[in-house]
C-alpha cells in the first residue's frame, strides 16, 4: 500500500483497490432499517448483548447458508466486526508461531497479513483457472500436515475464479483424511455472474473441520463492518471465548438494523441490482483489455470485481507497476497475494468501484504502459 501511495498523483486512475461501487450502497433502505430499530426495539436491546451475535441476525445468516446446502443453525454463527476480525479469531484459536498454514496461491492478502502477525510458516498450494488444484492439496497435506488450510473458493481474490463443487467435496475429504482444519472465505459469493454460486465447502463437512468466513461489508457497504464465522463443535466454543476477549460483542445497533434490512425485500433488490451493475462493468473491462492489452491472456472473472493479469516471466512486476504509474494508472502488484511473497510476475486489476468510461481509460493506460512486452526491452528486469 505504501507503493500505491507514493505512486499516486493528480489525475491518476486507480485499478488497485478492489473496493465496491458506491452506487450500489443501499443507504436509504438501510437508513430506514436503522430508524425502525431505534423506534421499535426496546431499550434493553441496546444493553450488553450476546458475544456471538444478535439472535435474529444469526438466524438469517444461518438460513442463507442452509439455502446453499450447509446444515447450519443460528447457534453455529459468530458475528464479527468484519471478516478481518474473523480471521484474527481463527489465528488466535488455531495458530502459534511457526504453525504450518497451507494456502492457495495467489490468495487474499488481508488474511495473509493476519496470519503473518502470528509468525506462521506457509506452504503454497498451486491453482489453475478453476481455483486450487486438488492434486496439489493432497501433496501438501500428505507432506506437510498443516494445522490449517486457507482457501478462497468463490470470487477468488485476486483471480475471480470459482472453485467447482466437485473439487470442494474432494478437498473436504482430503482434510478429513489428513486431519487438517479448513478456513474457507465465502466473501463475494453473491457476485457470481454466469451461474449460481456453488455450495460452500462446509456443505460437505461432517465432522466440524470446515470453518466458513464471510464479510458482509463488501456485499452491502464497507462502513457496515460486519462479518461472521460459521463453526461447529469445540472450535466454535474456543472462537466464542476469543471473541469475548477481543471486543465482547459487535455493535448491536448495526446488527439489528442489518437484520431488518436483510429480512426485507430491499435486500433481494440490492443483490440483483449490484450483480447486474458489476456484470456490466466486468464485461466492459474484459473487452477493454482485449482491445488495449491484446497480448494478455485474461480469463473473465466468474465472480467478484478483480482480474488477474499474468505477465511474461521476463518482465519484472515492479517495472510493470512503475510503468503503469508513469502513465497515470495504479495497479496492484502480485507479490502481496503470494503467501511467501514470491511468485510469477503479475498484476491485479479491479473494476468494481469505477464507471465504465473511466475503467476503459485506465485499461488504455495499462496498455500504453506495457505495450507488447515481447517487443519492448524497457520492462525487462528482475523481480525484487
Amino acid at each position: 500500500m505504501e507503493q500505491l501511495t507514493r505512486a499516486t498523483h493528480p489525475g491518476a486512475i486507480s485499478l488497485a483497490t478492489g473496493h465496491p461501487a458506491p452506487e450500489t450502497f443501499p443507504l436509504q433502505d438501510f437508513g430506514r432499517a436503522v430508524h425502525r430499530t431505534l423506534l421499535d426495539d426496546p431499550p434493553e436491546a441496546m444493553q450488553y448483548r450476546s458475544s456471538t451475535g444478535d439472535a435474529e441476525l444469526c438466524e438469517t445468516l444461518a438460513g442463507l447458508l442452509s439455502g446453499r446446502g450447509v446444515r447450519a443453525q443460528s447457534s453455529d454463527i459468530i458475528v464479527c466486526s468484519g471478516a478481518q476480525q474473523a480471521a484474527d479469531l481463527i489465528a488466535t484459536v488455531l495458530l502459534d508461531e511457526r504453525s504450518v498454514v497451507a494456502s492457495e496461491s495467489p490468495t487474499y492478502s488481508g488474511t495473509l497479513g493476519v496470519f503473518d502477525a502470528r509468525g506462521v510458516n506457509y506452504v503454497e498450494v498451486r491453482s489453475d483457472a478453476d481455483g486450487v488444484r486438488v492434486d496439489d492439496v493432497e501433496r501438501v497435506f500428505s507432506e506437510y500436515r498443516p494445522r490449517l488450510f486457507y482457501v478462497n473458493p468463490i470470487a477468488q481474490n485476486p483471480t475471480g475464479a470459482v472453485l467447482p463443487a466437485r473439487r470442494a467435496k474432494q478437498i473436504v475429504a482430503l482434510a478429513r483424511r489428513y486431519d487438517v482444519m479448513v478456513l474457507e472465505d465465502q466473501t463475494g459469493w453473491q457476485l457470481t455472474y454466469d451461474a449460481s454460486a456453488p455450495a460452500p465447502l462446509a456443505a460437505f463437512d461432517t465432522d466440524g473441520r470446515v470453518i466458513t468466513m464471510e464479510s458482509l461489508s463488501k456485499s452491502i457497504f464497507p462502513a457496515l463492518r460486519i462479518g461472521y464465522l460459521y463453526a461447529r463443535g469445540a472450535i466454535a466454543e474456543a472462537l466464542e471465548v476469543a471473541k469475548v476477549r477481543a471486543d465482547v460483542f459487535t455493535s448491536t445497533l448495526t446488527q439489528r438494523a442489518l437484520w431488518r434490512f436483510m429480512d426485507s425485500p430491499a435486500y433481494a433488490r440490492h443483490r440483483r441490482s449490484s450483480r447486474a451493475l458489476y456484470r456490466d462493468r466486468r464485461d466492459a473491462f474484459v473487452d477493454a483489455i482485449a482491445t488495449y492489452v491484446p497480448w494478455a491472456q485474461v480469463r473473465p472473472p466468474a465472480a467478484g470485481v478483480n482480474v488477474w493479469l499474468a505477465l511474461p516471466s521476463r518482465i519484472s512486476t515492479q517495472a510493470a507497476f512503475d510503468a503503469c504509474a508513469r502513465e497515470g494508472v495504479l495497479v496492484m502488484p502480485a507479490e502481496p497475494f503470494y503467501p511467501t511473497r514470491v511468485g510469477p510476475p503479475g498484476l491485479r486489476l479491479s473494476f468494481g468501484h469505477i464507471d465504465i468510461p473511466t475503467a476503459r481509460e485506465g485499461v488504455r493506460r495499462v496498455g500504453a504502459a506495457l505495450r507488447d512486452p515481447m517487443e519492448s526491452r524497457e520492462l525487462d528486469g528482475i523481480i525484487r
